[in-house]
């Protein structure tokens, strides 16, 4: 008989219990239930067998309390072998036809298992027909030579890329059900440092990721998670994250991961880099985690700490499984007395592959339950948060604030004479004009490449959608050229304010020059979203701004006279800086028009410039939601 007080409920007799198919098993409250659960209700389920099925069925009393299989609301289903219900708060698993009490705080971890896997990166195939299965709750390593395929096995196991076959968890395929699958899943790049911004404290990184994918009402105690991979919540919470060791950063990332209580944990190379010592903890810590219940798969090149893993998986080069075991016959598979020679003999081509059953994976059963992730403004504020903490952190604020200041230093240096000549304050504006549109594009054009892989891929697996991550951007973007474009005129008209450069027009000088800057925003979203690296990026930048330049009323006027040609003035208009030029010069000339003319003109004006970041901001998700189905292969 059990006692246990875990949970809501309290169990008072029946467990475990040996099924019979012939009788029934009623659990509740009841004293006359097989199985006696202090806080469910009287009859609050009952397990029957069906002869037809020859199967066990778990059916819900249809009162109040609920039945939970493997997490999910059931009323009736059938039970699959290790499968686990919840009962008031007391979780009993169904596992060789006897029911066992099992802790409630102890995670589930999910069965893996891979049929025919091939996958291609940078146009060579890296894993060819792998067929492999990992039971819940085990540690196994990926070894095999640099290049063999685990960092490519690990990455579509996440559900990172496309790939050929099956990879199933729990029996679901990751293909057709990712969405569901993917919150329960972890995983960690080789480098974690770009997974965190290294200017924020360690407390900030961690209040970050709550508000972005954590409910206000299920964020655990983050002191406890630390403590859990040997970090100290005193010792590291208020430290910047670029001070931390290297070690320090993979335990930080671990924690991280484990707050949203991940059933299967996927790493590549998480002691790349480590001195033996912090090699060692992390592969106890890894132990740890396995013997709590979750899965846990790691590829690694660390052969000193096999002996803690279940078992081992063997990649030869070109991505073919050599052998999947445990570690001891690893060694008389490949008939060798170390590691040593295996990887010569992986390397060299001298191996059979050991012939084993194919995978078979039982019936699809229930995925263990999830949490609810942060509410969507939640996760909108978060991220917004978060960018405008690092455009002005210490290491940005200079860029942030000091480039439109730098721009208008220089634009007050080069014209100032022309700030007083009625005939040359078109060129005034058209330098400002331009001016903002490059801040605002050159301030985004890196921002979603730059986060793609791995930042955005991670939140992907934590159930960020791509709407909320990207209307974040664009509100910041918004919000970036607003405070830019003030700065930025404002120096200008306290500067040179006059006669022919009224200070009265500073307020439409500063809402079209942050529609300019936003368009170019906009732009450099777009570009940011189609673009696969920051390299590319970059290049487009001057491409854009002399096309741009190239395109500016002054430029065209004075090189074809007053008006250019018709072709080339309709080119001209793909220019939003032509349209902000013309409505500078209008407020600035607005005497010289009748005032319902000046003002239809400066309403049309307006509506073109919001066009264009309308047009734009449609086309960049696009382009980022392009970029985002290439990984799971839709």
């Amino acid at each position: 008989m059990s006692n246990s007080t875990t949970g809501l409920g309290r169990v008072l007799r029946g467990l475990p219990y040996s099924l019979q198919r012939h009788d029934p098993v009623s659990i509740g409250s009841d004293r006359g239930c097989e199985i006696v659960i202090e806080g469910a209700d009287p009859h609050h389920a009952q397990l029957r067998w069906n002869a037809q099925d020859e199967a066990w069925f778990l059916h819900d009393d249809p009162a109040p309390g609920e039945t939970r299989l493997n997490g999910e609301a059931i009323a009736t289903t059938a039970l699959r072998e290790n499968d686990w219900f919840d009962i008031a708060g007391v979780r009993i698993q169904f596992t060789g036809g006897v029911l066992v009490e099992l802790d409630p705080d102890k995670p589930v971890g999910l069965r893996l298992t891979l049929s025919h896997v091939s996958a291609k990166a940078g146009g060579k195939l890296r894993l060819d027909d792998v067929s492999l299965q990992v039971a819940e709750g085990a540690l196994v390593a990926l070894l095999g030579p640099s290049g063999c395929g685990k960092s490519t096995l690990i990455q579509r196991i996440a559900g990172l890329a496309p790939f050929d076959g099956e990879i199933r968890l729990n029996g679901h395929d990751i293909k057709v059900e990712r969405e569901s699958l993917l919150p329960l899943v972890a995983y960690l790049p080789q480098t974690v440092d770009d997974t965190f911004d290294g200017e924020m404290t360690v407390r900030e990184v961690v209040e970050d990721f709550a508000r972005r994918h954590l409910a206000a009402d299920e964020r655990p105690d983050f002191s406890t998670k630390l403590e859990d991979v040997d970090l100290a919540w005193s010792d590291v919470a208020d430290k910047h994250v670029h001070l931390l060791s290297g070690g320090q950063k993979r335990r930080l990332a671990l924690a991280i991961e484990l707050l949203r209580d991940p059933q299967l944990l996927l790493l590549d190379e998480p002691t790349a880099g480590l001195d033996p010592a912090a090699e060692s903890g992390i592969m106890e810590l890894l132990r740890r985690l396995a013997d709590q219940g979750r899965t846990v798969v790691c590829a690694t090149h660390v052969l000193g700490n096999l002996d803690l893993c279940d078992e081992v998986a063997v990649l030869a080069p070109g991505g073919r499984l050599a052998f999947a075991g445990s570690p001891a016959a690893a060694l008389g598979q490949f008939d060798a007395t170390d590691w040593l020679a295996v990887y010569k003999k992986l390397e060299s081509g001298k191996w059979s592959p050991a012939h084993g059953d194919e995978p078979c994976d039982p019936a699809p059963r229930a995925v263990p339950f999830a949490k609810a992730g942060a509410s969507a403004m939640g996760a909108f504020a978060a991220i917004l948060r978060r960018l405008v903490g690092t455009a002005f952190s210490m290491r940005n604020a200079w860029h942030f604030f000091g480039n439109p200041l730098g721009i208008a230093a220089a634009l007050l240096l080069t014209c100032w004479p022309m700030f007083r000549k009625a005939d040359k304050l078109g060129t005034v504006c058209f330098c400002m004009a331009v001016a903002m549109f490059w801040l605002g594009l050159s301030g985004s054009v890196r921002t979603l490449v730059a986060e793609r892989v791995p930042r955005r891929c991670l939140d992907r697996m934590r159930g960020l959608s791509l709407r909320r991550y990207f209307w974040a951007h664009v509100t910041f973007v918004a919000q970036a050229v607003f405070v830019q474009s003030f700065l930025f005129s404002g120096v200008v008209f306290l500067l040179r304010h006059n006669d022919e450069f009224p200070m009265d027009a500073f307020p439409a000088f500063w809402g079209a020059l942050a529609l300019v800057g936003f368009a170019g925003g906009c732009t450099g979203l777009a570009v940011s979203a189609y673009t696969r690296t920051e390299l590319q990026a970059v290049l487009t930048l001057p491409l854009i701004a002399i096309v741009v330049l190239f395109l500016s009323k002054p430029v065209l006027e004075y090189s074809h006279g007053e008006k250019p040609g018709q072709p080339l003035r309709a080119i001209g208009c793909a220019a939003p800086t032509i349209y902000a030029q013309t409505f500078l010069e209008t407020e600035l000339k607005k005497d010289t028009y009748e005032e319902e003319h000046a003002r239809n003109r400066a309403n049309f004006l307006w509506l073109i410039l919001l066009a264009y970041p309308l047009a734009l901001i449609p086309l960049a998700f696009h382009f980022q939601n392009k970029r985002e189905s290439e990984w799971d292969g839709r």
